[in-house]
C-alpha cells in the first residue's frame, strides 16, 4: 500500500510541472501555398514533418521548437511536436497539420488545451 502511495504522489508531482495552456481557438491546415507561404515545405523551426503543429507565437516563446506538447479538444488528447509558428495576429492558438482539406474542413475550429510534455529550443523569430 504504501508503495503504490509513494508511486502516486510521484505521477502526481510530475503532473504538477508539465505546463498547460488553454487554446482560444485550435484549427487545422494543410501544408500548401494557399494555407501557408510560398514555402510550404519549411517551417519556421526546419522542414514540414508528419505530425507537427503550429503555435501562435505567444505560445511558441514559451515552449520552443521541437517541443513535444498534447493538445486536448472535447476529451480527445493527441501528441504533437512543435515546428511552425503562425500569423503574429493569433494569440493562444493551435494550427494543426493535416494531410488533406477535407479533413481539415471536417474537424473544424474548436477550443482546447495544450500541455507541455517536454520543452524544445527558444525561438529565436
Amino acid at each position: 500500500m504504501r508503495r503504490f502511495l509513494v508511486t502516486a504522489l510521484a505521477a502526481l508531482a510530475v503532473q504538477g510541472q508539465a505546463a498547460t495552456y488553454s487554446l482560444q481557438r485550435v484549427s487545422h491546415y494543410n501544408a500548401v501555398r494557399a494555407q501557408t507561404d510560398r514555402t510550404p515545405q519549411i517551417s519556421a523551426c526546419g522542414p514540414t514533418q508528419r505530425g507537427q503543429i503550429a503555435l501562435s507565437r505567444d505560445l511558441l516563446r514559451k515552449v520552443g521548437c521541437g517541443a513535444r506538447v498534447r493538445v486536448t479538444v472535447n476529451g480527445r488528447s493527441h501528441v504533437y511536436v512543435v515546428n511552425d509558428t503562425m500569423h503574429p495576429r493569433y494569440r493562444r492558438t493551435a494550427d494543426i497539420l493535416v494531410s488533406r482539406t477535407s479533413t481539415a474542413r471536417k474537424l473544424g475550429v474548436s477550443k482546447g488545451t495544450l500541455t507541455v510534455l517536454r520543452k524544445g529550443t527558444p525561438y529565436q523569430g
